[in-house]
């Protein structure tokens, strides 16, 4: 397809648009990544029109963070991905202080799968009392 607009063709911008939808989806999809070990504690603020982040729709490929992340809290806040981190950022400040709130609260409960912190604090039996 001809018609170039500012020395680009309409078919290699199809494509660049195409190419940066895939890196996005395949490094910013969630799926992609280990659980946490805590989703009840995640608070995730999304904003009503970001067009970067999408929301769940009718459209079926994209997925629900709550199913992705069960028991998070979801937050949505008026705005696109940029005006609304600008215009409501008290709540993304609030958000983090809540979740580690909830980390704090719930430390007793955490069991850690994953072995982290025993590699990088020693395990409780490697302790001398």
């Amino acid at each position: 397809m001809q018609g170039a607009v500012g020395g680009r063709t309409a078919s290699k911008d199809r494509v660049t648009s195409l190419y940066m939808r895939l890196l996005i989806d395949e490094f910013s999809n969630l799926k992609n990544y280990p659980t946490l070990t805590r989703p009840d504690s995640a608070i995730v603020v999304v904003a009503e029109e970001d067009l970067y982040v999408t929301r769940p729709s009718d459209d079926h490929m994209i997925q629900d963070i709550g199913e992705i992340w069960t028991g998070c809290e979801v937050r949505v806040v008026k705005g696109g991905h940029i005006t609304s981190y600008l215009t409501h950022n008290g709540t993304f400040r609030s958000a983090i202080r809540d979740a580690f709130d909830r980390l704090e609260a719930g430390k007793d409960d955490f069991t850690d799968r994953t072995g982290i912190m025993d590699k990088h604090l020693g395990s409780s039996e490697d302790k001398t009392v």
